[in-house]
């Protein structure tokens, strides 16, 4: 919910917005989910009477999708030099597989 309006005018009020017609009774809280239509109110603000209050997110926001994890300890030595040499690693022919798991979960935070 984005916000919410009040009709402090006298009696009914018809309201024409982008969706149809919003019928408010006066004094009546009517919640706007909608930016257009929150647009389309703000046009009768001050003729009409009306009461603006902007409401938090109701809705929480999206979580932030995390990497896959990885478990590079089953890989073949030649795999994971194979994937080291691919995000831009290094020296990483002359690295031991011990050597090359570290690096991997450390610098790109993959491990299980």
């Amino acid at each position: 919910m984005l916000a919410r309006v009040t009709n402090y005018g006298y009696g009914r009020k018809t309201f024409p917005t982008r969706i149809g017609n919003i019928y408010l009774e006066r004094l009546m809280p009517f919640d706007i989910d909608n930016k257009g239509v929150l647009d389309d109110f703000k046009v009768f603000e001050q003729s009409d009477k009306l009461g603006f209050e902007i409401l938090e997110p109701s809705r929480p926001e999206a979580p932030v999708p995390l990497r896959p994890m990885v478990d590079y300890s089953g890989y073949r030595i030649n795999e994971l030099r194979a994937i080291a040499a691919e995000k831009g690693i290094k020296g990483v022919f002359r690295m031991r597989k011990v050597d090359l798991i570290q690096i991997l979960e450390d610098k790109h935070g993959t491990s299980i």
